[in-house]
């Protein structure tokens, strides 16, 4: 079954990725400015480790590819999927300059596209785990379709180890107080806007139990833990 988009989503889809887009040159800068995100990188990066000894990893939502010194350091063979164009030219340039690394399959851009993974036959290989940081996720509405297409990139018993944004109430209230109390009072998803010299980036925040709900029955969700201070969660799940 083919897959597409109503039309608030796709323009969510484009918003986001000129979003990016625009934020690519600064955006190291930006993460490094906070000590908190080196903090939260080194957590993500333990967990997997301790996760996933060897093998092939997707690296979904991997931006400029901050992640790529210590994947490619443990040995991983990587497929690299970023949408944003300018984000993925600054982790090409990152691997050509520095890391020299022949085992980073850098995805096209109509790869990049998880809504056309519609079967195991998209890749040439199935991975071994699946890692998302830094609310990579977030970006997305229809996590549903998200988790049954990374399904059939990634093996049975394969790990998936995402960052996403804090889902408490609080959180939202701070966000975006008019749709935290439309979410807490209709249930309706709760969403936020990031603006950057003119182009904004629409946020999704998921809950644990909508998450859960998401991903079953492809994947069963083992362990999340709250990333005290840092607005974060740490989620883990397994292909079943």
């Amino acid at each position: 079954m083919t897959y597409f988009f109503n039309k608030e989503e796709i323009l969510v889809h484009k918003e986001n990725i000129k979003y990016y887009d625009k934020i690519a040159n600064s955006y190291n800068h930006h993460l490094e400015k906070d000590d908190s995100n080196k903090l939260i990188r080194q957590k993500v990066k333990d967990k997997f480790i301790n996760k996933v000894k060897s093998g092939c990893v997707l690296d979904f939502g991997g931006g400029t590819g901050l992640d790529l010194e210590w994947l490619t350091a443990k040995g991983y063979k990587i497929l690299f999927c970023e949408p944003s164009v300018s984000m993925r030219e600054h982790a090409i340039n990152y691997n050509n300059t520095v890391l020299h690394n022949g085992d980073i399959i850098f995805l096209a851009d109509e790869k990049t596209d998880f809504t056309k993974w519609q079967n195991e036959t998209f890749f040439s290989q199935r991975v071994d785990a699946v890692l998302s940081n830094f609310g990579a996720i977030n970006n997305i509405k229809d996590i549903k379709l998200l988790f049954k297409n990374l399904s059939f990139a990634i093996k049975p018993g394969g790990h998936l180890i995402a960052v996403l944004l804090d889902h408490s109430f609080k959180k939202m209230l701070k966000w975006h107080r008019k749709n935290a109390l439309r979410t807490l009072i209709f249930g309706t998803p709760f969403r936020m806007y990031v603006w950057h010299e003119g182009f904004k980036q629409t946020v999704f925040v998921h809950s644990t139990k909508e998450i859960k709900k998401a991903c079953y029955p492809f994947f069963d969700l083992c362990e999340t833990e709250f990333l005290g201070g840092f607005g974060f969660r740490l989620v883990h799940l397994v292909r079943q």
